[in-house]
């Protein structure tokens, strides 16, 4: 499917601009009696008797657009007195009507409005805010997160419809795209990866704890970075939202396979309480001849497995002359335990395991966050400061033994079922991000705002270390395995990225006393990004496989091992006699985007708005590399990768509201999708499994959306939400295996791929009693979404890349075509203590998890239900609150399966290429709060 977006932009552009009614408006200000007559958000206003109605913005604004005549005003708020007001409209007149609603006789328990920044982080606030919204967005906040038990922003935004995770990857599948199809931003900055593997940077960076609320904008428009055709994740940092505040809390738990794991086993020298590392995050070695390594192939253990949390955070307000300044931070320490014992391997398509191991995996996290906040307001705008800095350590040891044809030969030899892999790894990631963001009113009609980020990644991958084994049945011992110098080795590696970016808008609103004004917005947006990665692999080259003990490998790969010729040191550019051998593989890649926009907000009537947009991007990225496989710096017939090109977007996004509460949106918009540094860069990374490498001549996708959504809001906390989309995308990017005898993946351009789904999202109330005493809640939550993707396979046989796929079209790597997740609360509370529990569950259907080639069929990861009980308890005389759960209570098995069919039997099935259990995760915490 293909439509002219540009067409209809200029068509409903030209439409929506010709439309004027002869009507009249009511507008006004509703204040609370209460605060000191402060602004009233999100108050309701009613016209008597009609379906006319608006909501109070965050500044307790509205605005009705009536026929002339006679009309009676309604103005409440829950816990508030109603009021009713008489007013009289003439054709072409705005009636100006303030209100101050007080509480009377009724006590105000369970809305409390102290500033909209509160309410951003309330569920019926931001339901209400999705409400008003003309794009069709999903937004998750603090107090949703805490009801159920979420830790960090990747956990919420799996429980948002059609988001999903696949096991091993850092990040989410929106509507079944995965990470290059989706943007990810802090308080409407972007932000770089921490990772060369990946578009984003991980979500499980963001704790709930620096979280105010994220929005999961599923649809494009023209104030977006086009880059974009999955959705935008934007990322609101908590500010202060009272005038001080000091709270300490702390967790505990334990993960039932690392706590019940026989010696918990860590990387030798780079394990400590915080993770930061103990040695050098570069090589030692500066001679071939000289064995300078800071640590050992030996690992260690650690004896106490349990996983610890704790933060603190804290602020305070202060008047300067009629102004406020205010100032927030927060400070967090998060360590966790896991343990998986499993099974992994490799097939043929006839089913012939090419490798079967047992697996042994042990898992160690480190993060720590400082998040700052300044924030200046007066008459007519504010500035902010936010600083965030992110140090994570992630590190695992594998272990795995069993049949690996490359070490052993054929599965008939002796011994060929006990070899042996041991691999340790160790992840530091450091990001420290500084923005600066400011707006001002200069008057009704025109406002601005403007922002700018930079920020600066350090990634490291310390001392890799791998050890393969031959198991000598003859001796009963373990040889080193001597096939190829690359089976032990250790892999040194740097990322430097320098990101900045800065936007600028202006917007104009053409007659803001109506309230339903026409605006006009037109801006701007600069992002340049650097990116310098470097690597050295140090490998171990054996005349024949020396007897070696597995667990104390030192013994043998020392000083006097090199000395004796027992092995070598080379590299990938050779050995000692090579002057250049230390010299590291690199690439350098830089990326500048330039864009301009306007877009329009039409208000045609009291029901039907419209949002009309154009973006226009030009995007230059160039790519440089010197590495194990080519180099564009030192050989002339291989050029660098370079892309330059002009995209124009068009958007338009409609909403039509039946009354209020029903309302219909639409969505249209063309989109981008970038090739990644890491996929077009020519080097290779070696995993125990497989090894990957990238391919210089990707080209940019072009992706085309179109959204339709259907919302009914029953009460202010509930709502039923149906809507479909479809999206065509012509050269879509694949990770598929190459044409090769050893497992490697690279990436191509296929000719087209295609997604249509429907989501459902239903948020109800089951029973709710409020008396004096006590106040009870039951409330029920689902989301559900359907999709079918298909995808064109082309064979690739030209230029460095090679493969050929099993099937001409298949389904989208990750996408899955179902997926439920669902919640149960329970809440009751007095004036001295409060009671909330939550049952949290999720299911995806299968999904494809690698793509099929060379006559292998497709891996697929099975469905996984999860399943978390959480409990919060609050003693409100002493602010104390403690909160106590168990995640993933089915400890499901994730498994991998691959359909063969033998040569012998002609027999279909299912052979496991995967399989193992996460372990459940109990879960204990205190809070306290001044």
């Amino acid at each position: 499917m293909k439509f002219n977006l540009k067409f209809l932009f200029i068509t409903l552009f030209f439409c929506t601009i010709s439309i004027a009614q002869n009507k009249g408006t009511i507008s006004g200000v509703l204040t609370d009696k209460e605060t000191n007559n402060a602004a009233l958000p999100f108050a309701n206003v009613l016209i008597k008797g009609t379906n006319i109605s608006a909501n109070t913005d965050i500044d307790g604004k509205y605005s009705l657009t009536v026929n002339p005549g006679n009309y009676t005003i309604i103005f409440s708020f829950v816990g508030y007195e109603s009021v009713e007001k008489p007013v009289t409209v003439k054709a072409g007149e705005t009636v100006t009507v303030n209100q101050v609603l007080s509480s009377g006789s009724f006590t105000l328990k369970d809305v409390v409005v102290k500033s909209a920044t509160v309410n951003k982080e309330k569920e019926s606030a931001l339901l209400l805010e999705q409400k008003n919204a003309i794009e069709m967005k999903q937004v998750i906040g603090a107090q949703e997160l805490s009801r159920k038990g979420v830790s960090d922003a990747a956990g919420a935004v799996v429980k948002t419809t059609g988001v999903s995770k696949q096991e091993g990857v850092n990040n989410v599948f929106v509507r079944g795209l995965g990470d290059r199809y989706n943007s990810t931003s802090l308080n409407g900055l972007p932000l770089p990866s921490e990772d060369p593997v990946y578009k984003n940077v991980s979500l499980e960076f963001f704790g709930a704890n620096i979280i105010k609320n994220i929005n999961v904008n599923k649809t494009f428009s023209a104030d977006l970075f086009g880059d974009n055709a999955g959705a935008n994740i934007d990322i609101s940092s908590k500010e202060l939202d009272k005038n001080s505040m000091l709270s300490l809390s702390a967790r505990t738990g334990i993960n039932t396979n690392a706590n019940s794991s026989n010696g918990f086993a860590v990387a030798n020298g780079t394990y400590s309480y915080f993770g930061f590392l103990q040695n050098g995050r570069y090589s030692p070695i500066t001679n071939l001849n000289s064995y300078d390594f800071q640590t050992n192939f030996k690992t260690d253990n650690v004896s106490n497995t349990i996983n610890q949390n704790f933060n603190i955070i804290g602020g305070g307000k202060f008047n300067i002359g009629k102004n406020k300044l205010s100032l927030f931070g927060v400070a967090a320490s998060n360590n966790e335990y896991f343990y998986r014992k499993g099974f992994i391997g490799q097939a043929t398509f006839s089913g012939d395991y090419t490798r079967r191991d047992d697996l042994d995996r042990w898992d160690y996290k480190s993060t720590q966050t400082l998040l700052g906040n300044a924030k200046y307001k007066f008459d007519k705008g504010s500035v902010s400061v936010n600083s965030l800095y992110i140090h994570n350590n992630s590190q695992y040891v594998n272990k795995l033994i069993g049949f690996d044809d490359d070490i052993n030969g054929d599965i008939g030899t002796p011994g060929a079922e006990k070899s042996l892999v041991i691999r340790q790894q160790n992840d530091d990631n450091n990001l420290f991000s500084n923005q600066l963001l400011a707006d001002y009113k200069f008057s009704d009609k025109i406002s601005v705002n403007v922002g700018g980020v930079y920020s600066k990644l350090k990634g490291t991958e310390p001392d890799r270390k791998t050890n393969t084994y031959a198991f000598n049945d003859a001796n009963n011992s373990y040889n080193a395995a001597s096939d190829s110098a690359g089976q032990t080795n250790r892999y040194f590696s740097t990322l430097d990225e320098n990101d900045a970016s800065a936007k600028a808008e202006v917007n104009y609103t053409f007659n803001p006393e109506s309230g339903k004004s026409p605006v006009l917005t037109a801006g701007g947006n600069y992002r340049t990004t650097d990116r310098t990665f470097n690597f050295t692999e140090l490998l171990y080259k054996f005349g024949s496989g020396p007897t070696m003990d597995p667990l104390n490998p030192d013994l043998v790969l020392n000083q006097a091992g090199l000395d004796s010729g027992v092995f070598q040191l080379n590299t990938g550019r050779g050995g000692a006699d090579n002057p250049n051998a230390l010299s590291p593989f690199y690439y350098l890649a830089n990326r500048d985007i330039l864009a301009g926009y306007l877009q329009l907000l039409y208000p045609v009537n009291e029901k039907l708005t419209v949002q009309v947009g154009v973006r226009s991007e030009q995007i230059k990225q160039t790519i440089n590399w010197d590495t194990n496989l080519t180099s564009s710096v030192n050989d002339l017939t291989v050029k660098p990768s370079k892309i330059d090109k002009n995209f124009v977007l068009p958007s338009v996004n409609l909403k039509y509201a039946l009354n209020e509460k029903n309302a219909v949106r639409f969505a249209a918009s063309e989109t981008y999708t970038m090739p990644q540094f890491k996929e077009m860069a020519q080097f290779l990374y070696s995993d125990v499994n497989s090894n990957e490498y990238g391919n210089p001549y990707l080209i940019a996708s072009t992706d085309y959306n179109v959204d339709l959504k259907y919302d009914y809001y029953l009460s202010k906390k509930e709502i039923i939400s149906l809507g479909g989309f479809y999206k065509y995308i012509q050269n879509p990017i694949s990770r598929t295996q190459m044409n090769s005898p050893a497992i490697e993946y690279s990436y191509v351009n296929t000719d087209k791929a295609f997604v249509v789904g429907a989501e459902l999202e239903v948020r109800k109330t089951l029973y709710s009693f409020d008396s004096e005493a006590r106040s009870r809640d039951f409330s029920w939550g689902l989301n559900t979404s359907y999709l079918y993707s298909e995808q064109t396979q082309n064979n690739q046989t030209t230029g460095v890349i090679s493969t050929y796929f099993t099937n001409a079209k298949g389904k989208m790597q990750g996408a899955s075509p179902l997926l439920v997740n669902s919640d149960l609360s329970f809440s009751t509370g007095n004036d001295e203590t409060s009671l909330l529990s939550t049952l949290v569950f999720n299911y995806f259907y299968d999904k494809v998890y690698t793509v099929g080639t060379s006559l292998r069929e497709n891996t697929i990861e099975k469905a996984v239900p999860t399943l978390d009980f959480i409990n919060n308890f609050e003693f409100k005389k002493y602010k104390l609150g403690i909160n106590f759960g168990v995640r993933n209570i089915l400890n499901a098995r994730y498994w991998l399966t691959q359909q063969t069919t033998s040569t012998v039997t002609n027999e279909t099935k299912d052979t496991l290429i995967s399989s193992y259990r996460k372990g459940s995760t109990i879960v204990f915490g205190l809070n306290w709060q001044l």
